[in-house]
């Protein structure tokens, strides 16, 4: 994708990619227990593919502590939005879960 004429940057996720990737999390909630048996919602699959697929930031304070973070669909660039949906839908179908193009 182009990168912003004006500050170089390329552009962040579009709507209909986190529409998908929401609705995707959505299925994946109503149709698959987790490894625990149960069925979790959607915002507790978005966060354990977040830990899977993004990995964290970390930050060090001034006293030398690491604070670390789950790093943000929100700050997913296009190409690196594309990705993570590639392995969660990856992992969908692999139980089964489609959604209709």
């Amino acid at each position: 994708m182009a990168k912003c004429k004006e500050c170089g940057q390329e552009p962040k996720r579009s709507l209909p990619q986190n529409n998908r990737l929401h609705l995707l999390f959505t299925e994946i909630a109503a149709n698959v227990p987790a490894a625990d048996g149960l069925y979790h919602n959607h915002h507790w699959w978005k966060v354990m593919f977040k830990d899977r697929y993004l990995g964290y930031n970390e930050y060090k304070t001034s006293s030398g502590k690491v604070i670390t973070e789950l790093k943000s669909t929100a700050d997913c660039n296009v190409a690196e939005l594309n990705d993570f949906m590639a392995r969660v839908e990856r992992w969908a179908a692999e139980h089964n879960i489609w959604l209709q193009d």
